[in-house]
């Protein structure tokens, strides 16, 4: 994988909690508690997020 991908899934990855983020607003707004799946998959993306930038170093 080049530099160049490694950006654009580190961008993709972060589009992808962002999105996360506020369906987790949604919910909670519509009075629906926090759920565990979320916090897994939240943990799973910031797992390859550090996988990736450490290979920038």
């Amino acid at each position: 994988m080049n530099e160049d991908m490694k950006i654009g899934a580190i961008l993709a990855l972060e589009g992808v909690k962002e999105e996360l983020m506020t369906v987790r607003a949604e919910l909670r707004r519509k009075g629906f508690e926090h759920r565990k799946g979320f916090t897994t998959i939240e943990a799973c993306i910031d797992d390859q997020m550090k996988e990736l930038k450490q290979c920038f170093n």
